[in-house]
């Protein structure tokens, strides 16, 4: 498939609003106290498996998200399953949110990671879970975010995902793919390589097709053409003109930032999809400067470590201190020091 660039003109990202830019890399900062570098590497794969509603927000931003959809989907369930009156009370997280503790946050991280590396909707994602689990089980218990990854949790989540591309989520509508908004980005090409693919599956498929391209401008029309031909693709325009036209929507440039964008971590501009990208150069210098952020915060680049590695001093401090109480240092003692550290 050949890219939208070479038949649609291509909207340039001159400037990216710094103030907007500063709030994603204080988030990102903030977020790495809690993580080691190679999480944030994984992030720039994920960035490239994850549903296209989440490829245009942070890590932080997503995993945000994910805990507002698991609060909806654990009300839901609470009122389906246990009790409709005390439903809406609860929290369903502890109640800091998502910075309560390291616990909390590695908890609806890695759960936000698993969901985006199978590519499916976060909220797909925690009803389907929670429902199967709790007719396999018949638990008392609604799962929590980490319990998700049973065999069975992710192969009913995996066939519900498949369902919805025959049904009613089977692309994004957010604006940020239609053409007034194509910058040529990867996440962009990608989304209308996926909005061909899917459209076959379809049991409208011809009406989809055009609508894809006219009401919803998520699909080129050379690319169709290439596609499908040209006869083909007459057709479903003509079949779908009475569509409802979404409204043209341009979106700041700022929000055109994809995920992995100024991640504390390497990218390799030489190879896909950065190669790519039209904000390959802005990326790599705003990973600089998030890096160095972080460590002008957290005293490391890696803070997590640095955390575990300062506990383990300070269990070694509190044994000597033990052993210089007590006036005495026994083997029993001295095997204590050495496991801590």
């Amino acid at each position: 498939m050949t890219s939208s660039s070479a038949c649609n003109p291509v909207r340039v990202i001159d400037t990216l609003d710094p103030t907007v830019l500063e709030e994603r890399a204080q988030l990102i900062v903030k977020a790495a106290a809690n993580l080691t570098p190679e999480r944030w590497q994984d992030e720039r794969e994920l960035a490239k498996t994850k549903w296209f509603d989440y490829r245009f927000l942070s890590p932080i931003e997503a995993t945000l998200k994910f805990v507002e959809d698991y609060q909806r989907a654990y009300r839901v369930q609470w009122r389906q399953s246990f009790d409709t009156a005390t439903a809406d009370k609860k929290r369903a997280i502890a109640s800091g949110g998502l910075w309560h503790d390291r616990k909390e946050f590695t908890e609806f991280w890695n759960a936000r990671a698993h969901a985006d590396w199978l590519g499916v909707d976060y909220f797909i994602y925690c009803m389907v879970s929670m429902e199967t689990a709790l007719r396999r089980a018949r638990q008392k218990r609604i799962l929590r975010p980490g319990q998700m990854r049973s065999k069975d949790c992710v192969q009913a989540v995996q066939k519900r995902q498949e369902e919805e591309m025959s049904g009613r989520v089977w692309l994004s509508e957010l604006p940020h793919y239609r053409e007034e908004n194509f910058c040529a980005l990867p996440d962009q090409i990608a989304h209308q390589r996926h909005v061909a693919q899917t459209v076959r599956r379809r049991s409208n498929a011809i009406f989809a097709l055009g609508g894809a391209i006219d009401a919803l401008r998520v699909l080129p029309v050379h690319i169709a053409v290439e596609i499908f031909g040209e006869e083909h693709v007459t057709m479903a325009r003509e079949r779908a003109s009475f569509v409802t036209v979404a409204p043209v929507e341009l979106v700041p440039d700022a929000q055109l930032v994809p995920a992995c964008f100024g991640l504390p971590a390497p990218l390799d501009m030489n190879a896909e999809p950065c190669c790519q990208c039209p904000l390959t150069s802005q990326c790599g210098k705003a990973s600089e400067s998030t890096l160095a952020d972080v460590v002008a915060l957290h005293g490391s680049a890696d803070p997590r470590r640095a955390h575990v590695r300062e506990l383990g001093r300070e269990r070694v401090r509190r044994l000597r201190e033990r052993r210089r109480l007590a006036g005495a240092g026994g083997v029993e003692d001295r095997e204590d020091l050495h496991e801590a550290a």
